[in-house]
C-alpha cells in the first residue's frame, strides 16, 4: 500500500482505536479504507473545546432517511453526473452506524464515502469544537449549508478531503473523498462539495 491513510477523523469522537485503524485500514484490494468517525461520544475522547460555535442551520433538513440507507443520498442521476457507480453500505468496527461508500469504477481508486452523525448536542458546533486539535479548519458553505474542511492530518494535497455540513441543530454530513487519479486538493475537496450539494438536494435543501 503506497497512499497515506493518516486521516484520522475529528469530530463527536476521537479515540485512539480510530488513529490506529486510521493508520492501518486498508480493504481486501490493498485500497486505501478510511473508517469514518464514530457517530456518538466516547468516554476516552472528551469534549470539544469551549467556544466552538458554527454558523446556524437555515432551513433545517430531515435526514431521518439516512440513518437506514446513506446510499439514498444520492439519486442514479446524480451518481452519473459525478461519475460514481452505485453504491455500497460499509460497516466499520469504530462505528456505530453506516456509510455509504461510491467508486468511480469497479477498477478506480477513486471513491467518497457519506455518513450520517446523528445526534450531536450541539451539531456542526460540536465539530467547530476541535478547530485547535486539527490540522486545518476552513470553514464554507455548501448548498446554503454551514461547513467546514477539517481534520486531525491534512492530507488533501494528497488526494484526501474532509468534509463536514450542518443539515439541522444536530445532524451533520460526513464527507470523505480519496483520489488516487487526481492528487490535489482542489480535486479531493471539490468531490466532496460536490457529493454533499447533491446529498443537500436530495434531502429536499
Amino acid at each position: 500500500m503506497t497512499r497515506r491513510t493518516g486521516t484520522a477523523r475529528t469530530g463527536v469522537a476521537l479515540t485512539a482505536a480510530v488513529v490506529a485503524a486510521l493508520l492501518t485500514a486498508c480493504d481486501d484490494g490493498g485500497r486505501t479504507s478510511p473508517p469514518l468517525p464514530p457517530p456518538s461520544p466516547s468516554p476516552s475522547s472528551g469534549s470539544p473545546d469551549a467556544g466552538g460555535e458554527a454558523p446556524s442551520v437555515p432551513n433545517p433538513l430531515d435526514a431521518a432517511s439516512l440513518t437506514g440507507d446513506p446510499c439514498a443520498a444520492l439519486t442514479e442521476e446524480q451518481r452519473s453526473e459525478l461519475g460514481l457507480a452505485a453504491g455500497s453500505v460499509r460497516e466499520s468496527a469504530e462505528t456505530a452506524g453506516d456509510a455509504c461508500r461510491w467508486e468511480r469504477t469497479e477498477d478506480s481508486l477513486d471513491l467518497a464515502d457519506l455518513a450520517l452523525v446523528p445526534e450531536n448536542a450541539n451539531g456542526l458546533s460540536d465539530i467547530y469544537g476541535f478547530e485547535d486539535r486539527n490540522d486545518y479548519f476552513e470553514p464554507t458553505e455548501i448548498g446554503g449549508y454551514p461547513a467546514v474542511y477539517t481534520g486531525l492530518i491534512d492530507n488533501r494535497d494528497s488526494g484526501m478531503c474532509d468534509l463536514w455540513v450542518g443539515v439541522n441543530d444536530s445532524e451533520v454530513l460526513y464527507i470523505l473523498t480519496n483520489l488516487a487519479s487526481a492528487d490535489t486538493a482542489e480535486a479531493s475537496c471539490g468531490l466532496a462539495a460536490d457529493v454533499a450539494g447533491a446529498a443537500i438536494s436530495t434531502l429536499g435543501g
